[in-house]
C-alpha cells in the first residue's frame, strides 16, 4: 500500500509541476517540453531509478555516486514543487481577492501566460538556488551542539557525545569519517554513545571508513545500537563489525557505569522490530535491572518509543532517525510519523533527546534541519 501511494503522490507531483512550468505556455516547442517532462518525471522517481540500478548489478562508489546524483534531483523536484504550491496559492487567491474589490487586474492574472512564463522562470531559479543553498548544509561538517540537562542523581558533571545517523557509505571519504572521530574524542567525553543508523553499506563495502570508529575514546567506552538502515544491510553483519570495532552493542541489555551511578542501555530499533508485546516486556525486563538511584539513559534509534516509557524507567531517551525533517518543510511529516521532530523533549516526566544526526539519508541536503555531533552534559541540580 506504502509503495502504490508514493508511486501516485510521485505521478501527481509531476504531472502538476510538468503542467505549469510548460503546458500553458504555446511558446515552448514539443521537444522541449518532452525534455523538461523527462527530467521532472525522472525526479521524481528517483527511488525507483536507484532500486533498479541497484538490481541491474551497479554497486560500490559507481551506484552511490549515481544515488547521490538522482537523489539531488529528487530533492530539488521537491523544493520546486513545494514553491511552486506556495506561489500559486497567494497567487490565486490574492488575485481572486482583487476581484472581490473590483481591482483585479487582467495583467495580475495567474492565467496570464506572459506573466506565467515570468514567474516560471523566477520560480526555478529560487528553486536552484534553494536546492545549492541545501546541498552545501547537507555536505558540511556537523557542528557540535552543547545541551545541558540537571538532575539531582548527577553529583558531578557527567558527559554524553551523540552521534547518530552517520550513514557511512562507499562514497564517503574515509578522512570525513576520521575528522568526526577526532572531533568527538576532542570533547573528552565521560561515555559517547551512537543510536543506528552509523552505516549505508554492507562490512565489506566501506570497512575503510569504519575502521576509524574504532578510535573512538571515552572514560566509560562507546556504544552502538540498530537503527532501521542497518536491518536494511545486513543486521547481524554489522552486530559482529561493530564488536570488532570495540564498539559495545547494545541489544535489549544493560549496564551500569561503575563510579557514574549512570546506568546505559539500548534496544534494536524498535520500528525494525516491531512494537510487539514481547518487545516491550523485555524493554521492561533491561529498565527494572538498574538502581531507582542510578540516572538512566536508554538508546533508542526511533523517538516514538518514547511515549510508551515512564520517568520510573528512563531519566534520559537518545534517539535520531529523525533527521530533524532534513529538508523543509518535510518537517511535518516527520514529525506527524514520529511523534516528535528535532531536540530537547519532556516526555512523561523525563527527558528525550532527538539527535539532527551526523549524516544523512536521500538527497544530500538540508534545509532548516543542520546536522550535528551532540554534547550532553549531566550536571547536579543546584
Amino acid at each position: 500500500m506504502f509503495l502504490i501511494l508514493s508511486f501516485i503522490l510521485a505521478l501527481s507531483c509531476s504531472m502538476i509541476t510538468i503542467r505549469v512550468l510548460v503546458c500553458y505556455n504555446p511558446e515552448i516547442a514539443a521537444s522541449v517540453k518532452w525534455a523538461i517532462g523527462t527530467v521532472v518525471v525522472a525526479a521524481w522517481y528517483a527511488p525507483v531509478l536507484i532500486g533498479l540500478a541497484r538490481k541491474a548489478g551497479v554497486t560500490g562508489v559507481p551506484y552511490v555516486l549515481l544515488s547521490q546524483v538522482l537523489y539531488f534531483m529528487f530533492g530539488t523536484a521537491f523544493i520546486l514543487f513545494c514553491l511552486i504550491m506556495l506561489r500559486d496559492v497567494f497567487w490565486i487567491w490574492g488575485y481572486k481577492a482583487a476581484g472581490w474589490f473590483g481591482k483585479a487586474s487582467a495583467a495580475f492574472d495567474p492565467m496570464n501566460v506572459t506573466l506565467l512564463k515570468k514567474a516560471n522562470i523566477a520560480t526555478c531559479l529560487l528553486a536552484a538556488a534553494v536546492s545549492l543553498y541545501s546541498l552545501y548544509q547537507g555536505v558540511k561538517f556537523p557542528a557540535v551542539k552543547p545541551v545541558q540537562i540537571a538532575s539531582d542523581k548527577i553529583a558531578y558533571p557527567f558527559k554524553i557525545v551523540v552521534v547518530s545517523d552517520l550513514h557511512i557509505n562507499p562514497a564517503m571519504p574515509v578522512k570525513r569519517v576520521e575528522k568526526v572521530v577526532e572531533t568527538v574524542n576532542a570533547l573528552k567525553p565521560d561515555v559517547i554513545v551512537l543510536p543506528g543508523d552509523i552505516v549505508d553499506a554492507k562490512p565489506d563495502e566501506i570497512a575503510e571508513q569504519t575502521a576509524e570508529l574504532a578510535k573512538l575514546n571515552a572514560k566509560y567506552g562507546a556504544f552502538v545500537t540498530l537503527g532501521n538502515h542497518e536491518f536494511y544491510v545486513g543486521a547481524s553483519a554489522w552486530e559482529n563489525r561493530f564488536r570488532d570495532l570495540r564498539l559495545f552493542y547494545l541489544r535489549n541489555e544493560g549496564l551500569m557505569l561503575n563510579g557514574a551511578n549512570v546506568y546505559l542501555a539500548g534496544i534494536p530499533d524498535p520500528h525494525a522490530l516491531q512494537l510487539t508485546p514481547a518487545f516491550m516486556e523485555k524493554i521492561g525486563a533491561v529498565l527494572a535491572q538498574k538502581s531507582p538511584e542510578a540516572f538512566t539513559i536508554f538508546m533508542s534509534h526511533s523517538p516514538a518509543i518514547a511515549k510508551k516509557l515512564t520517568k520510573e524507567q528512563v531519566d534520559l531517551q537518545v534517539s535520531g532517525h529523525t533527521h530533524g525533517g532534513q529538508i523543509f518543510p518535510f518537517h511535518f511529516l516527520v514529525k506527524k510519523a514520529n511523534g516528535f521532530l528535532s531536540g530537547l523533549y519532556d516526555v512523561n516526566g523525563f527527558k528525550l533527546y532527538i539527535s539532527n544526526g551526523a549524516g544523512g539519508w536521500g538527497p544530500p541536503m538540508r534545509l532548516f534541519a543542520p546536522s550535528e555531533i551532540t554534547e550532553i552534559t549531566l550536571v547536579p541540580v543546584k
